[in-house]
């Protein structure tokens, strides 16, 4: 099983090759333990499948960063870390709620991690759950919503001690870890639209797609000031020289000094989702670059994830 892995990393075992994320393919059938890589510097995916006994129940991704994947069993509803690279896997105390969106501060190895999780508003309110991970149970927060102003969030991101959530709209509400305050804050936000957010030196930004297919439109950058928001267009210059954008809809990551690996010498922007014709697209915007992964073995039942190994 390991070397699947090893071999796309054998020709380069440099720090900064190891820096690359791989796109991690995430049998989502259920009883499916086959599941595979693909590697974004040489455009190939393996022939063959991974098996992963860990991953055997109907399982769903909520959440990737520091190496790992948030788990959450469709047959159980239990939740667990994954690190698909060591196959080592923690498990969490059970969580009586469903997850719109869900987040992680830091590796769960960490004394230090906090599990974030939110559910889609309802007449009682929002209502977040939170864990310090080697706790033995969650943490509930409920609170009243103005739905005029936040609409059900679409992703969680954590920066700064805080939990970005992020509304359809564009639309921005905060969770404070520390002071366990929920905060609406106010803006404009954008026109509706599919977009893929990340944190990148303390900043958050969006890359906005065109609804009818992956191709990234445009980057914006959050600015919070004096209790408001907006979202600002800024070019990907703004990132610095040498930055890789990998984006998909589990988790995205701004990766610099990329240029000077044999293969990733022009790529700046990778785009891993879904497509309408059921098929898994990478797609490079500087040069056109576009790959479609065999329909075969990757189609609708498996999520491509971006992990990048820690």
């Amino acid at each position: 099983m390991g070397r699947l892995y090893e071999s796309h990393h054998e020709e380069d075992k440099s720090e900064t090759n190891k820096n690359i994320p791989m796109l991690f393919l995430l049998g989502e059938f259920s009883g499916e333990s086959n599941h595979a890589w693909l590697n974004p510097k040489n455009h190939t995916s393996n022939s063959k499948l991974i098996k992963f006994p860990e991953l055997e129940d109907q399982t769903e991704c909520l959440a990737s960063g520091f190496g790992w994947l948030l788990i959450q069993s469709r047959n159980t509803s239990s939740l667990f870390f994954f690190n698909p690279f060591t196959r080592q896997r923690i498990n969490l105390p059970y969580h009586h709620s469903v997850i719109t969106a869900a987040a992680f501060s830091a590796s769960p190895t960490s004394p230090d991690c906090i599990v974030f999780t939110y559910r889609m508003p309802s007449v009682f309110g929002v209502r977040i759950d939170t864990l310090l991970v080697g706790q033995e149970t969650w943490t509930r927060h409920v609170f009243m919503r103005d739905p005029s102003l936040f609409g059900g969030s679409i992703q969680a991101i954590y920066n700064k001690g805080c939990f970005y959530c992020v509304d359809p709209y564009g639309k921005i509400a905060t969770f404070d870890a520390k002071l366990r305050t929920w905060n609406i804050v106010r803006g404009n936000g954008f026109e509706r639209a599919h977009s893929y957010f990340f944190e990148f030196n303390g900043e958050i930004f969006a890359v906005k797609k065109k609804s009818d297919s992956s191709f990234a439109e445009k980057l914006e950058r959050l600015k919070v000031e004096g209790g408001t928001y907006g979202w600002e267009e800024v070019d990907l210059g703004c990132l610095g020289d040498d930055v890789t954008l990998f984006l998909g809809p589990y988790g995205s990551y701004a990766v610099p000094g990329l240029s000077n690996v044999v293969g990733m010498e022009k790529k700046k922007v990778f785009v891993a989702d879904y497509r309408p014709q059921s098929k898994c697209l990478m797609y490079n915007k500087s040069n056109g670059f576009g790959m479609v992964a065999d329909a075969g073995f990757f189609s609708w039942c498996y999520a491509p994830i971006w992990i990048q190994s820690s």
